[in-house]
């Protein structure tokens, strides 16, 4: 039996005609997969310029960039229980996916991809040994923070020599003395099977 996502208002856009995948239900690994290669066939889709441009600015991974490319009308998307996907829309309550990154102070080290609950975003790690990881983000822990660098000011280390080098820094990030992010899955598609496709018992 198929394991269901509930991915609502996927769109594609044929370069001849408008092939509109209005999932107002659920949908199967098997259509994501039959989407993502849709996408790597050739096929047009709604906001492929403002992808490839993030894209150029953040070097996201590969499965993330297809998931973009099929999924990036709406404004939140909507998946099991109460994780969401931000996309290209600006709402009075939800920020663009552009401007979720630009105001984020890990930008540089993580592009944020979504909300996994009510305090916690997802976002995916853009450097490092483990780039392309999903990680979780407790927005609790780093609310009335600034800069990264106010962040790590009351862990015990040199932070004028780990902020001088990116990977130094990402490594003081995801350390339990700071406390703020944590690892989930090694990759996006690892992320997109393991927590999204209908298994739900894994998702802590």
């Amino acid at each position: 039996m198929l394991s269901e996502c509930y991915v609502f208002g996927w769109e594609c856009f044929d370069t001849f005609k408008l092939i509109n995948f209005k999932v107002t239900n659920t949908t199967t690994m098997n259509e994501f997969l039959r989407y993502r290669f849709l996408i790597d066939s050739g096929v047009d889709v709604l906001f492929k310029h403002e992808i490839n441009g993030l894209r150029h600015t953040y070097n996201f991974s590969d499965d993330y960039f297809r998931f973009l490319l099929v999924s990036s009308h709406t404004a939140l998307m909507r998946t099991v229980a109460s994780v969401s996907f931000f996309t290209f829309t600006t709402t009075d309550h939800v920020l663009s996916i552009q401007e979720m990154n630009e105001d984020s102070i890990f930008s540089s080290y993580i592009f944020i991809i979504g909300r996994w609950d009510e305090h916690t975003l997802i976002g995916e790690l853009l450097i490092g040994e483990h780039k392309g990881a999903i990680v979780l983000l407790d927005e609790n822990q780093y609310c009335d923070i600034d800069s990264v660098e106010e962040l790590l000011e009351d862990i015990d280390l040199d932070i004028e020599y780990i902020l001088q080098d990116d990977i130094q820094t990402l490594t003081a990030l995801l350390s339990d003395e700071v406390g703020v992010i944590r690892l989930l899955d090694y990759s996006f598609i690892e992320f997109f099977e393991n927590r999204l496709v209908g298994l739900t018992e894994l998702r802590c």
